[in-house]
């Protein structure tokens, strides 16, 4: 679960250009959509 958790941290603060946009809900809804997307690619 950590590396699913690192990739979005990271994509995120590229995506917002290093804003400061990173909130912890932000990583936990961009962190589901990863959990979610590699379930539906391992199905």
């Amino acid at each position: 679960m950590r590396r699913a958790q690192e990739t979005p941290d990271r994509s995120g603060a590229t995506f917002t250009g290093g804003t400061g946009w990173q909130s912890p809900e932000y990583e936990v809804v961009d962190t589901a959509l990863e959990v979610t997307a590699y379930a539906l690619v391992t199905r």
